[in-house]
């Protein structure tokens, strides 16, 4: 009897410790917890309005929720454990756990490798009529017009992916729409899909941990669109690829691995690819084009690359994040560069392009993202 009393006490005392210990560690600070990696900004505290308290318990407890004691520490084992114990995500919504140790995007990058949500034929009826409203509304300018999709990572690694996940469609969005643009207009969509599968059986063409192609990714991607270019700008003069010098190293880091906590989960590679002779294109103030509203990157949305003295053609580039990588390699091949990153719309611009008189408008546009085209037609003036 005494000893199942004491089981009791000691069982009802290890519970009390356990929580009361948050708020006795925000007053003694007998464990110090780390840096929280969440991509987003934690509740602030709330004020107390004594003429309205009905908001306030539940505004207090999203707060405390978002900054208890040792709360990040508390996640990032929680994340280690699922991952290293049971190999399941700890944020399924965002984050897929592939074969490897590789991760993959949840959301829309995983809808378009399994065929969720495909292109309907009225959509991909008003892609054709869009891509082809812009081609002839630069031709009339003189300015020639590509548009490149960059693969999601899945699409590239797709025996990376769990087993679990089934594939309604071997076609992705890109390829859906690369397909339909073949069969049906003359206009014809830069296709790096097989490049990058190709290269990728030498060397990584994608982060581990990140979702963006790397450096060599971009570089692959960059020369399939001067095969295009070339026969048009017949004066252009392309670096040939063996001029390039390529590193690699060891990192850690990926934004997809930011999702969930910095817990030393698994290293991954970078490629720095460069002119053995160094980059010609230098950054150059920028215009200050108006940076779209509501833009979370301002700081990205314009960047400019000249090369001095040089009478090769000029280019705009209309892209998302995977245009940080391909941008040098393009610029090294016109004399002015000006890469816009238009908060995912991939519009046409037309304001910039009539600024800058370039010889080449290209867009580079991640395929989860592809339906924002019908969103911001400019044959029909919705932007």
């Amino acid at each position: 009897m005494i000893q199942n009393t004491f089981r009791i006490y000691l069982i009802a005392t290890i519970f009390i410790v356990l929580i009361s210990f948050p708020i006795l560690n925000d007053e003694f600070k007998f464990v110090k917890d780390i840096e929280s990696s969440e991509n987003r900004e934690m509740t602030s505290k709330p004020v107390m309005q004594f003429t309205f308290l009905d908001p306030f318990p539940g505004q207090y407890e999203k707060y405390y929720n978002d900054n208890f004691s040792i709360r990040s520490l508390m996640v990032k084992y929680f994340n280690l454990l699922s991952l290293k114990v049971f190999n399941k995500s700890p944020v399924p919504d965002k984050v897929v756990i592939g074969k490897d140790n590789w991760l993959f995007m949840a959301g829309r990058e995983l809808d378009t490798y399994q065929g969720f949500k495909r292109f309907e034929e009225t959509e991909l009826e008003a892609c054709r009529l869009e891509l082809e409203y812009r081609e002839k509304y630069l031709e009339e300018r003189g300015i020639k017009y590509y548009f490149m999709i960059a693969p999601v990572k899945a699409n590239i690694y797709s025996e990376k992916m769990p087993n679990m996940i089934f594939r309604y469609s071997e076609q992705s969005w890109g390829e859906q729409l690369i397909d339909y643009m073949d069969k049906n207009s003359d206009f014809k969509i830069i296709n790096v899909y097989e490049t990058l599968r190709t290269k990728k059986d030498k060397e990584l063409v994608y982060f581990m941990l990140d979702n963006h192609w790397n450096q060599l990714g971009a570089f692959y991607s960059a020369y399939e669109f001067f095969k295009h270019v070339e026969s048009d700008l017949p004066g252009l003069s392309v670096i040939p690829q063996e001029d390039y010098s390529i590193s690699k190293s060891e990192i850690s880091t990926g934004n997809i691995l930011s999702m969930i906590s910095k817990i030393g989960y698994d290293q991954d590679y970078s490629f720095k690819v460069e002119p053995k002779s160094g980059f010609q294109a230098k950054d150059v103030k920028r215009v200050g084009y108006p940076v779209v509203k509501g833009f979370p990157y301002p700081h990205e949305y314009e960047l400019n690359k000249e090369i001095a003295g040089s009478d090769k053609p000029k280019i705009v580039i209309i892209c998302d994040s995977y245009g940080g990588n391909i941008f040098p390699f393009i610029a090294e091949n016109f004399s002015r560069s000006v890469k816009i990153f238009d908060c995912w719309q991939y519009k046409l611009n037309e304001d910039i392009v009539n600024s800058e008189k370039p010889d080449v408008v290209l867009v580079v546009a991640l395929e989860s993202n592809l339906k924002a085209l019908l969103d911001f037609q400019s044959r029909l003036n919705l932007e």
